[in-house]
């Protein structure tokens, strides 16, 4: 089954999905943490616990942010349509990789083919930016020809 621009964005919307639920339920079970370590009164004790907790509440609280961002970003990828040249929301193949440049999230496996999510910011995304089917670009020593651009 050849992989689509479009159903390849859903499989990355449930991903993140996902995520968000996690962290959501993450941050609460720290809140629930939180207000039963108020219930305490150990002193020095308490306040440093309750502290890591806080801490702890504000990483969980920033990784939902950033969760919450991708999902931003992907409703935008939605959006685009298909463009001749690389850009941002392009899902290219290339000799070797299948490349999605529009969310820095690694590796995905779908249809048993690994696809790398990289961030438009990345040095690789601006290498590729602007090419067309048929041209080739050097990247760390590594050439990337585009075979393809998803639609």
């Amino acid at each position: 089954m050849p992989i689509t621009r479009a159903d390849f964005l859903s499989h990355l919307e449930k991903i993140i999905d996902k995520k968000v639920l996690a962290s959501r339920r993450y941050v609460e079970s720290i809140e629930r943490s939180i207000h039963s370590e108020s219930k305490s009164t150990a002193g020095d004790k308490h306040d440093t616990s309750r502290e890591l907790m806080q801490q702890e509440r504000n990483k969980a609280a920033q990784n939902l942010n950033n969760q919450l961002a991708m999902q931003k970003t992907l409703i935008q990828l939605k959006l685009i349509h298909y463009n001749a040249a690389v850009g941002f929301g392009s899902l290219i193949e290339t000799q070797d990789h299948v490349i999605f440049i529009g969310l820095a999230i690694g590796k995905i496996n779908y249809l048993n083919q690994e696809i790398v999510c990289i961030s438009p910011l990345s040095p690789l995304a601006r290498v590729l930016e602007g090419m067309k089917v048929g041209e080739v670009c050097s990247f760390n020593s590594v050439e990337y020809k585009v075979n393809q651009l998803v639609k």
